[in-house]
């Protein structure tokens, strides 16, 4: 149908904390019996309650898989499809992050419908239903769990690509701010920033309407001070607020696309394996810049909504947030002994489907000025 949406959501959602351990009563409701769960390795060396999640996954004889990295690759992808038809589970869960949770959806995907990730990616569609599928984020930030996306790293062609599937939904999302809190200071400050450009793209996007501006305004108010108190304070009540912005952002920007920041954000983290929230602030400064007079109404609107007089007050909040988090350090140090290669960086971008809702119309050039602009701007930090 002309002009309309396709608007599909998680069938069920539970929120709290120490709600995660409610997975095993929806298990039982379902009456699954082999268990294949995708479980980020960082998250296990770090969280107490993801330890005892892990456990009892295990005492129900589930086959657990982690061998996968912050940006899961097509070999990783593979080789988890492989595990999967071998173990032939009735439900699969994903607890972690955006890598986790795509790795999840990749692999459910592939093994239901036959072949390899790479199909998929160039364009080949499921056909075949998937096993129940649920989601645990333990970032606040990707929003992969309310999004029918998945992004993948193909290191042979030195890019991330995305694939669109509505079966992507999970039947059941929880979100649990205990599952956060083990998080350093820089990752989890990184995941929202991710958060904070999902809904301020969303908004100022070409694609916005009024619908989706409607919700996005809800989501920005007192949104900054949620990112100070969960990143410094771990405070359950702002991370879970936390969890609550990237889950609802993520349900928008599907409808309105993003924009130059994102679209960027991807093959530098192709190409340099940069963590995907971190990839994201890299750009936030100088797109946002670059977007401002094509809509100007817009961005100022989001940077009241936030808390600031105008966009230099966000900026200086903004470089601020990042030097005191270590997402400065992070990308400094990251990216210190990485050629950037700017110009295919650039060339890669405009392939993505969020040009097309960017503000302001740009071409190559344009993008490769923005690359520029950020590696500047990071190194003078």
């Amino acid at each position: 149908m002309k002009d309309s949406w396709k608007f599909i959501t998680p069938g069920y959602l539970k929120s709290g904390a120490g709600m995660s351990m409610m997975v095993f009563e929806y298990i039982k409701e379902l009456g699954a019996k082999k268990i294949y769960l995708v479980i980020d390795p960082n998250l296990l060396r770090k969280n107490y309650l993801a330890k005892q999640i892990l456990l009892k996954f295990e005492k129900i004889g589930s086959y657990v898989f982690s061998d996968f990295g912050t940006n899961p690759t097509t070999d990783q992808v593979n080789n988890s499809v492989k595990l999967f038809k071998k173990y032939n589970p009735d439900a699969i869960v994903a607890i972690g992050g955006g890598s986790a949770i795509d790795l999840a959806k990749a692999t459910i995907l592939t093994a239901e419908n036959g072949g390899i990730i790479e199909d998929y990616l160039g364009g080949k569609k499921g056909t075949k239903p998937f096993i129940p599928f649920i989601a645990i984020p333990t970032t606040c930030g990707t929003g992969s769990e309310a999004s029918p996306y998945a992004v993948i790293a193909d290191p042979k062609l030195k890019k991330k690509r995305g694939i669109e599937d509505y079966n992507f939904l999970p039947r059941l999302v929880i979100l649990d701010p205990e599952l956060i809190k083990s998080l350093d200071n820089t990752i989890l400050a990184a995941t929202a920033i991710d958060a904070l450009a999902h809904v301020c793209e969303s908004f100022v996007s070409k694609k916005a309407n009024e619908i989706t501006q409607s919700s996005a305004r809800g989501i920005l108010l007192g949104l900054v001070n949620n990112i100070e108190k969960a990143t410094f304070d771990k405070d359950s009540d702002h991370i879970f607020a936390m969890l609550n912005a990237a889950f609802s952002s993520r349900l928008l920007y599907p409808r309105t696309g993003l924009t130059i920041a994102h679209a960027l954000s991807h093959p530098l983290g192709a190409y340099t394996n940069l963590h995907h929230g971190c990839a994201v602030s890299f750009f936030i400064p100088e797109s946002f810049r670059a977007n401002y007079p094509y809509n100007k109404d817009g961005f100022d609107e989001v940077f009241s909504l936030l808390g600031f007089k105008d966009s230099e007050e966000f900026y200086s909040w903004f470089g601020n947030f990042a030097d005191r988090s270590g997402i400065k350090t992070y990308i400094q140090s990251y990216l210190e002994y990485k050629d950037i290669p700017v110009e295919v960086i650039a060339h890669d971008a405009m392939e993505s489907s969020n040009i097309p809702s960017n503000p302001k119309p740009v071409d190559e050039s344009d993008l490769v000025s923005v690359v520029k602009k950020s590696i500047l701007y990071w190194k003078h930090k």
